[in-house]
């Protein structure tokens, strides 16, 4: 089955000034927010399936750890749901919270091209496990498993497909931080990863490492976590 994916590019106008420990916390509210605002969406939101998009933190950066209050910053809101995408279009520049207001939405189709090489994580990329943090009782090959596992059950899912859970799809992983990414979130830590992983060439591992680029490359990507680009060869 071919999948679709799109970018929902969203320009936000600050209200208060925002610390960089709160940002995931402010855009994942922001976004549910506008979800909930509709009985369909909200209960989609709500069950215990694959959500079908995925979104970053607010861009640029601000290097003194704090986003100014009057300042304009976009979040990137990747989706592989056309009739979610079409809701978020329309709904996303019209919402506000406490210390956001969306403005503007612009929406990219996104296509796969040739081959691609690797996947990076752009947000901190988080596995769940029976420990607070999966290096207490998993190792790296079963951090890896665990994300090809999760990419083959949303396919599954989404798609309507069954895929051989035995296919490779990454062929090795780094690590790009030294120790476990904290991040603070609803009130709790969430500890995740920046990696880079090595995607194989096979037609399947191509077409889950795309799925990624719109449902995340982990757990939590509907909270802003496990968001991932894309190098192509």
């Amino acid at each position: 089955m071919d999948i679709y994916l799109w970018q929902i590019e969203l320009k936000i106008f600050l209200l208060k000034d925002i610390h960089f420990k709160d940002v995931m916390t402010k855009v994942a509210t922001f976004i549910d927010n506008t979800l909930k605002k509709n009985e369909k969406w909200n209960d989609y939101d709500k069950e215990r399936k694959c959500k079908g998009y995925s979104f970053n933190s607010l861009y640029p950066i601000m290097r003194n750890g704090i986003y100014k209050k009057g300042r304009v910053y976009t979040v990137q809101i990747r989706t592989v749901v056309e009739e979610l995408k079409d809701y978020l279009m329309e709904e996303l520049k019209q919402n506000t919270t406490e210390e956001m207001k969306g403005l503007l939405t612009e929406v990219k189709h996104l296509k796969t091209r040739k081959t691609m090489d690797k996947l990076v994580s752009v947000t901190p990329l988080v596995i769940k496990g029976k420990k607070t943090y999966w290096r207490k009782d998993k190792t790296i090959e079963n951090f890896v498993d665990e994300i090809r596992m999760v990419l083959i059950e949303q396919y599954n899912e989404l798609c309507n497909e069954e895929i051989d859970k035995n296919t490779q799809i990454f062929t090795g992983v780094r690590f790009r931080n030294r120790y476990p990414i904290k991040t603070r979130f609803k009130n709790k830590y969430v500890l995740g990863e920046k990696v880079e992983l090595d995607v194989a060439e096979n037609e399947t591992a191509q077409k889950l490492a795309f799925l990624s680029l719109g449902v995340g490359a982990g757990h939590m990507a509907d909270e802003g976590f496990s968001f991932v680009n894309p190098i192509w060869k």
